[in-house]
């Protein structure tokens, strides 16, 4: 299945890429036809033309009408005749021609121009009271100006049509290149959440590995350790019990119970693996819950101290309360008593029997710190880092029981509680191990299937 949808995602993100190029090829040829067609000037401005032409044909009559009828009047009759030519010269060459056959008329320039060229020698000569000349041009230039004027007309409403066809295809060709660009943008869309979605993929991928390959590492190194662990134990059981047997009886009673305590020990010690087995397990399944209530402080600590002294009667620990300390604080104190005595039993594991272990009780910014301080060994700044790694056993350790999870389970519970767990240590003078809580409940964080304890 996994390979199937890798080839239906490539194949989506092919087309949509083929799309894409399509539609933007488009999108610019939509563009660069709309732009040349903006710069085409169609018929090059006839309108003008024609009502240029038809001005011209007009001043021309009307200086003829002066040039006759009023003595001394219009010098420039001749200058009027060459401007109406060149108008007309202008309408029967190149486009306008064209524009003007497309409106009808251009017979009827041709057949002006052809009236118009011999007036020349008549406006030459023209002088007052000629009136048979002028009646002459006049009959000439009378239908030109009214044919000019309906070719103006046509022109313009020709103008007019032609202006809204183009406005028509400018704005479909505008609509066109918004659809496409609006298609460019949901595919590219859907490629960049295409592409995000795979790096997101890859990543979680990436991470799972590494996160099995650590968890791998871990159950590896808990499996060595462990079997170790369990190995001694049984070994000195499995040989107490032989000794038993060969003995047939003759062995003194004062020996049988001492072997019989040993036994016992090593059971105790068993449970104990296995009870830190099965710790880490409902971890890593996130099957450990807080559940909150009212905790008496003095009382918490109290209990910790006599589950420690019920082990190790002859240590001495001491409870230090603060002035400052609650007497009362909402955390799960199911969940606390077993950090703090972890804590209380690493104390007193790793520190002379003639030395006293301590539980301070303190409170500073609506928080409480249980300390447990010892005057032990302490732990060497290199293996610091280390310390509440799963399965981590610091040289300090070599020879002593244990499993290596106590700390990393007590970290993990302080952030249950929504605490933390900070120590400080000096090799060869002591360690001091403090879980603050808060005063108040606040809701704690989830224990996490195969989160870091480090």
């Amino acid at each position: 299945m996994t390979r199937k949808g890798d080839i239906a995602a490539f194949a989506v993100a092919g087309i949509a890429i083929f799309s894409f190029a399509v539609l933007l090829a488009f999108a610019l040829h939509r563009l660069f036809a709309t732009e040349a067609e903006m710069r085409r000037n169609e018929g090059d401005n006839m309108l003008w033309a024609i009502s240029q032409a038809q001005s011209s044909a007009l001043l021309f009559d009307l200086a003829i009408a002066r040039r006759v009828g009023i003595p001394g009047s219009e010098p420039d009759l001749e200058r009027r005749y060459y401007v109406l030519l060149s108008r007309l010269n202008l309408l029967s060459e190149g486009p306008q021609a064209r524009h003007m056959e497309r409106l009808g008329l251009s017979g009827q320039v041709d057949d002006a121009l052809r009236a118009v060229l011999p007036l020349e020698d008549s406006v030459r000569g023209l002088s007052f009271g000629e009136v048979e000349i002028a009646t002459a041009v006049h009959e000439v230039i009378g239908p030109l100006i009214d044919d000019l004027g309906r070719a103006a007309n046509r022109s313009m409403v020709n103008d007019w049509e032609e202006t809204g066809a183009r406005l028509d295809k400018r704005r479909d060709a505008i609509v066109q290149v918004i659809v496409a660009v609006l298609a460019i943008l949901v595919l590219g869309t859907l490629l960049s959440v295409m592409m995000v979605r795979a790096m997101t993929e890859r990543q979680r991928i990436r991470s799972s590995l590494s996160r099995e390959r650590e968890t791998a590492e871990i159950y590896r190194d808990f499996v060595a350790l462990v079997s170790h662990q369990f190995r001694t134990p049984l070994a000195i059981i499995d040989s107490s019990m032989q000794r038993l047997l060969r003995s047939r009886g003759r062995m003194p009673y004062p020996e049988i119970e001492a072997r019989a305590r040993q036994v016992r020990s090593e059971i105790l010690r068993l449970t104990r693996l296995i009870a830190a087995t099965l710790d880490v397990i409902r971890l890593d399944a996130g099957q450990v819950r807080a559940e909150p209530q009212p905790c008496d402080v003095v009382e918490l600590v109290a209990r910790t101290r006599a589950r420690q002294m019920g082990a190790t009667p002859d240590r001495v620990i001491r409870i230090e309360l603060a002035d400052e300390a609650p007497a009362r604080i909402d955390t799960d104190p199911v969940l606390a008593q077993e950090i703090l005595a972890n804590l209380v039993s690493n104390a007193v594991k790793y520190s002379p029997a003639t030395e006293p272990v301590v539980i301070r009780v303190s409170a500073e910014n609506r928080q409480v710190g249980f300390c447990v301080e010892d005057r032990g060994i302490g732990v060497p700044p290199g293996e610091q880092s280390k310390l509440f790694d799963r399965f981590f056993r610091g040289s300090a350790s070599q020879g002593l029981p244990g499993a290596g999870v106590g700390l990393a389970i007590s970290r993990r519970l302080a952030s249950l509680l929504g605490g933390e767990l900070v120590f400080e240590s000096r090799a060869g003078i002591g360690s001091s191990f403090v879980l603050k809580l808060p005063h108040e409940w606040q809701g704690g964080a989830d224990a996490l299937p195969g989160d870091s304890a480090s």
